[in-house]
């Protein structure tokens, strides 16, 4: 018997390994066991360490290799990664039915088509008034009715049947994981990217090869030749059991749990060694697709069963329906059906499935037109409010936390959930005692929704908010909204140690001094080690490199990038100090008009409160006012605050206004206002507030008439609604990036 050749044999194995995963990851139906495929997985390996020329990318042994990177470069989208529109209720998702009915059912348009004619027919009689053109007129008139009449019936009749469209829906899990565009060339992966910002993503092709479920070479299959390009968009997730196996090994290394999987996903993607990602054990389901070369695909349902050909996971819970009523079926039975699976799902996506169809209903320059996410209400739970503590933020407010009695609500067991403030306590009236509905907010963080009063015992006792302190006992503040009811109150002393961690990681912040390598975690790993008791004590951690390289997970690399993040840091100028220091009521937009008004913190120093309350920008009013000014004046006059600018002034730190920038001689954004919202990306909002004043705009923080472009990122919300409502242009983060780098 002839003895294969190396390159035969190291082919086969990969043949036989790609079909295992098929069969593992996409059909469900493992051949054989996990101690087989790994015994199949080290012969291959064996033979390509003595054939080392033989080694190709695409094999499954080189799913991770290499050095960790260095971090993650950003690429453009071949086509543009739109979000995806959602509703909450029944009603709405009829209205959505209703508007693709109408813009794609043929007799429906046939309707709009004929009342164009009737119109064009009346056009001709301008201006005529004799008997005849009269009784054209009346003639038209009642062909209209008639037309109106039978349109509006038709439209009753699609209604009643559930809007059923040629082709009909597909109906998907709205999985709750990390979106990932993956992108094969002649069959082989090469590229795959994150959403971003829908129109640039970060490079993850390192991470996305670690995740076995994805093919590094697709399947071929004769009767489906996969195209020359085909991107493929999907979820990734972290399933429930890797997800409490991650979990308990964190709180094993002494580490803080993730909150819950998407949040584990979501830190696993930002990995920047694959060899971690791989040991996750991370899931993916495509759901859509990018650019594709060559003939379409019928259907999207045909789409996605040519994905699983392909050795590509697809949802195997994905169904088919003719009409809006069959969805809405399917809808309610998947929620009960939805918590029993091992990955997170909080919706059904409802997509017209045919894509010439989908064309035709085309994009907003957020969502398409022809898909909508239904999303299932977040799961409530009744429990018992046993006490509430109060915890000091950065400002000094005094936050409510409630501990209740331990209940499993969305995945995980809840004891404490936010109260948000005083005001919210006493328009809730919540008690000690009460049985109290929580949910999670966005499905992660726990907050009590309201009291169930039909319960309320007689013991239940109002919660009576702290007079000092809980934590130096110093003097507090009340805060009062306008009509003098109380909604808050606050710590003033500056010197109070529960804000100080909480200030210096505000402090280090992007959008405040941005120090590099210095985040919440590392602020709180330094200040436990004792080497953080004050602001100036960032600046002297370089007299501190030895404590620093004794420390857990710094080693010398991450301690010099450390170090030269806080050198950086020095020369941000006043207006990042400012609001860096954590001033009450002094965010970035007051402390840039401040310090471009003063321009050093000398001037500021020597200005009367009065003069901070009244100053004028040009003509007009700085809106700074008398509360912040009070606030501003007395923190730089305190103790505390001459403390922190001594440090400040002894570690060389800018403390005045760099020479200002020749104004742009494109001022694109003259006369404009512009609003942002949501989560963004790329930018932070202060980010973008400079980049429109530098070329003459105007940021605002609400919505009106006047506001000229609103920047939505995602989660989007109330404001988005408004804009849309108010006819105001919307820009998704990369079109305002898009339009900053045409200026």
């Amino acid at each position: 018997m002839t003895t294969p050749e190396p390159s035969q044999e190291i082919e086969q194995l990969r043949s036989e390994i790609r079909a295992h995963d098929r069969c593992y990851y996409v059909e469900a139906e493992p051949t054989i066991s996990d101690r087989e495929y790994d015994r199949l997985l080290e012969n291959l390996k064996q033979l390509e360490t003595e054939h080392p020329e033989l080694v190709t990318p695409d094999s499954p042994t080189q799913r991770v290799g290499g050095e960790p990177i260095e971090g993650f470069r950003k690429a453009a989208h071949a086509v543009p990664m739109l979000s995806i529109d959602n509703t909450y209720d029944e009603k709405q998702l009829r209205k959505w039915a209703q508007r693709c009915f109408e813009g794609l059912d043929g007799t429906y348009l046939g309707f709009d088509e004929k009342l164009h004619d009737l119109d064009e027919q009346e056009s001709v009689l301008k201006g005529r008034r004799d008997a005849e053109a009269k009784q054209i007129r009346k003639n038209l008139k009642l062909a209209r009715e008639e037309l109106q009449k039978n349109r509006i019936a038709t439209l009753d009749l699609a209604a009643k049947a559930g809007f059923p469209i040629d082709g009909g829906y597909l109906l998907e899990p709205k999985i709750d994981g990390i979106a990932a565009n993956l992108r094969y060339e002649a069959g082989v992966l090469t590229l795959a990217l994150t959403r971003g910002d829908g129109r640039t993503g970060d490079d993850v092709t390192a991470n996305i090869r670690a995740i076995r479920s994805i093919p590094l070479r697709l399947v071929a299959h004769p009767s489906k030749p996969f195209p020359e390009v085909l991107e493929v968009r999907g979820e990734v997730v972290m399933p429930m059991p890797e997800f409490q196996k991650l979990n308990k090994a964190m709180v094993a290394e002494g580490k803080e749990k993730f909150v819950n999987p998407r949040n584990a996903t979501a830190g696993t993607m930002k990995q920047l060694d694959a060899a971690v990602v791989a040991s996750r054990n991370l899931q993916f389901f495509a759901h859509g697709r990018g650019e594709i070369s060559g003939e379409g695909f019928g259907s999207h349902d045909d789409f996605l069963k040519t994905l699983a050909l392909w050795g590509i996971p697809t949802n195997p819970l994905t169904q088919h329906c003719e009409s809006i009523a069959e969805a809405w079926d399917f809808i309610k039975d998947f929620g009960s059906r939805r918590t029993d699976l091992d990955y997170g799902v909080d919706g059904v996506v409802i997509k017209i499935d045919r894509p010439d169809l989908q064309n035709r209903l085309g994009n907003s320059t957020r969502y398409p037109h022809w898909c909508i996410a239904y999303k299932y209400p977040a799961e409530q739970v009744a429990t018992r409010l046993l006490k509430v503590d109060w915890q000091v933020g950065k400002t000094g407010r005094l936050t409510p936390r409630a501990t209740m009695e331990p209940v499993f609500v969305a995945g995980t067991t809840v004891q404490h959930a936010t109260l948000h403030n005083l005001g919210e306590i006493r328009r809730k009236d919540i008690r000690l005692g009460d049985t109290v509905i929580i949910e999670k907010a966005g499905e992660i963080i726990p907050q009590v929704v309201e009291v169930d009063l039909s319960k309320r015992s007689n013991k239940a006792q109002p919660l009576k908010p702290p007079e000092a302190c809980p934590d130096c006992s110093g003097a507090i503040e009340r805060e009062e909204d306008g009509s003098g009811k109380e909604t808050g109150r606050y710590c003033v002393n500056p010197e109070c140690p529960a804000q100080l961690a909480e200030r210096l990681i505000h402090f280090a912040a992007r959008g405040q001094m941005d120090i590099e390598g210095m985040g919440e975690k590392i602020v709180l790993q330094l200040a436990d080690a004792g080497l953080l008791n004050s602001f100036g004590d960032v600046f002297a951690l370089h007299n501190q490199r030895e404590a620093l390289l004794n420390l857990e997970r710094m080693g010398d690399k991450k301690v010099d990038n450390l170090l030269a993040g806080i050198e950086a840091a020095k020369s941000r100028g006043l207006d990042r100090v400012l609001v860096g220091l954590g001033i009450r009521h002094v965010g970035s937009t007051v402390a840039r008009v401040l310090a471009k008004h003063y321009g050093s913190l000398d001037a500021l120093l020597a200005a009367s409160q009065e003069d901070i309350q009244s100053f004028k920008v040009g003509e007009k009013e700085s809106g700074i006012g008398k509360e912040i000014a009070a606030s501003l004046y007395g923190f730089l006059h305190s103790d505390t605050g001459r403390h922190v600018i001594a440090e400040l002034r002894d570690a060389r730190v800018t403390l005045d206004m760099p020479a200002a920038e020749e104004a742009p001689a494109n001022q694109i954004f003259s006369g404009k206002t512009l609003v942002v919202t949501g989560k963004l990306e790329k930018y932070t909002r202060d980010e973008i507030h400079e980049l429109v004043a530098r070329h003459g705009g105007r940021a605002s923080s609400s919505i009106s008439k006047s506001t000229t472009y609103l920047v939505a990122g995602e989660k989007a919300g109330s404001k988005l609604a408004k804009a849309e409502q108010l006819g105001v242009q919307v820009l998704s983060e990369g079109e305002f990036e898009e339009l900053v780098r045409e200026l």
